[in-house]
């Protein structure tokens, strides 16, 4: 189990606690407006959230057979997807 690799999990950790984050955010916003945008904005932070927890379910149970050489690659992506994620977050609590 190499570093990077649990580097990756607890970022996806952190990926699926931001889209949580969101979808209570979108869920506020649509119990207030009933906006079919805001509709929209609920199952997109789903889709993240469900996204992100089976890539930490599959971090888990397959870290054996990934390739180490995918490490750095697989951190990268998490990492940028929580930037993406906090911004987003960010902004719609505003």
């Amino acid at each position: 189990m190499s570093d990077m690799m649990i580097a990756s999990i607890v970022v996806g950790g952190l990926n699926v606690v931001l889209a949580s984050g969101l979808l209570f955010v979108y869920r506020g916003v649509y119990v207030r407006t009933k906006a079919p945008f805001t509709l929209a904005l609920l199952l997109f932070a789903t889709a993240f959230l469900v996204q992100n927890a089976i890539v930490v379910y599959s971090f888990v149970t397959m870290m054996s057979i990934v390739p180490g050489a995918l490490d750095p690659y697989l951190l990268a992506i998490g990492a940028f997807e929580a930037l993406g994620l906090a911004a987003m977050l960010w902004s719609a609590s505003r």
